[in-house]
C-alpha cells in the first residue's frame, strides 16, 4: 500500500511540474507577443503626424492596438499569479483560499449594520411582513417563534413561520415555508429577504439547511434583512421594531459562501 502511495505522490509531482512547463511556456509565448506589439506600437507613434484624416487612422488603430495590449497584460497577470502561488504551495507556504481558482467567487454585496429608521422602504416592508408572519408561528415545544419574507422577482412578498412537530424532524422553518408558498404559486426566483427572531443575545440568522434552499431560488446575490423581534412582554407594542433599533443587512452569499453548486 505505501509503494502505491509513493507512485501516486511522484506522479503527481511530475503531473504538477509539466503543468508549471506549460504554463512557463506559455508566459514566454505571450512574452514574445507582447515585445513585439510594444515595438510595433512605438513605430506607429513614431509615424504618427498631424491631426488630418490619416491621422485620426492611425490614432484609431493605436487604440485598437492598446486594447490587444491591455488583453494581453491581463492573460500575463493571470499566468505570474498562477505560477507565485504553485511554486508558493511546493515551497509548504499556506496560500489564501480567496486566490484559489477551485472556489467560486460570486459578486457578493455589502454586509452592515444600520438602524431601522435607515432601512430602505423595501427592506422595511420585508420585515414587517416577516413580523406579521411570526405571530402565526407554531412553536409550542421550544416556544421559539420565527418570521420571514422573501420578495419575488414579480415584486409580490410571501411570508412564512417556523412549524413545529412533536416528531422534530416534520418540522419546517420560517424561510423555507416562505419560499415554499411563493414556489407553490409558480415563483421560482427572489431578489430579497428578511428574517425575524427574539433572541435577548443577539441576531437570529437562518439555519444552514435554509441557507442552501435560498441558494437555490436566487440569479445573483441578494440582500438579506435581520432584526430582532420584540421581547414577549412588549410583542403588542406599536411600532414593533423601534427606529432606533439595530438591523443587520447580509446577503445569501455572505450566509453561505461556498454552497454547493451542480456546475452545469
Amino acid at each position: 500500500m505505501s509503494e502505491k502511495r509513493k507512485l501516486l505522490q511522484r506522479y503527481m509531482r511530475n503531473l504538477s511540474d509539466l503543468q508549471d512547463e506549460l504554463k512557463r511556456k506559455e508566459l514566454e509565448k505571450k512574452m514574445k507577443e507582447l515585445e513585439m506589439l510594444q515595438a510595433k506600437l512605438a513605430r506607429r507613434q513614431e509615424q504618427s503626424g498631424t491631426k488630418c484624416a490619416g491621422g485620426k487612422i492611425k490614432n484609431l488603430r493605436q487604440k485598437n492596438l492598446r486594447k490587444v495590449l491591455g488583453k494581453y497584460m491581463m492573460t500575463l497577470e493571470g499566468f505570474l499569479c498562477e505560477l507565485a502561488r504553485r511554486e508558493a504551495r511546493l515551497n509548504g507556504d499556506r496560500g489564501r483560499a480567496s486566490e484559489s481558482e477551485n472556489l467560486p467567487h460570486p459578486q457578493m454585496l455589502e454586509e452592515y449594520t444600520v438602524a431601522f429608521c435607515a432601512v430602505g422602504e423595501d427592506g422595511r416592508e420585508l420585515l414587517e411582513a416577516a413580523l406579521s408572519a411570526r405571530r402565526c408561528a407554531y412553536a409550542p415545544y421550544s416556544k421559539f417563534k420565527v418570521g420571514a419574507a422573501f420578495r419575488a422577482k414579480c415584486g409580490r412578498i410571501y411570508a412564512g413561520c417556523n412549524i413545529e412537530n412533536v416528531a422534530f424532524t416534520p418540522g419546517n422553518c420560517a424561510e423555507r415555508c416562505a419560499l415554499a408558498k411563493g414556489i407553490s404559486e409558480g415563483e421560482k426566483k427572489y431578489t430579497a429577504g428578511a428574517v425575524v427572531a427574539y433572541h435577548p443575545d443577539g441576531f437570529t440568522t437562518p439555519c444552514g439547511v435554509c441557507r442552501q434552499f435560498i441558494l437555490e431560488f436566487i440569479q445573483n446575490d441578494i440582500p438579506i434583512y435581520i432584526a430582532k423581534a420584540p421581547p414577549p412582554e412588549q410583542e403588542n407594542c406599536i411600532p414593533s421594531i423601534p427606529d432606533e433599533a439595530e438591523v443587520l443587512v447580509t446577503s445569501a452569499y455572505h450566509l453561505l459562501p461556498h454552497s454547493f453548486n451542480s456546475f452545469e
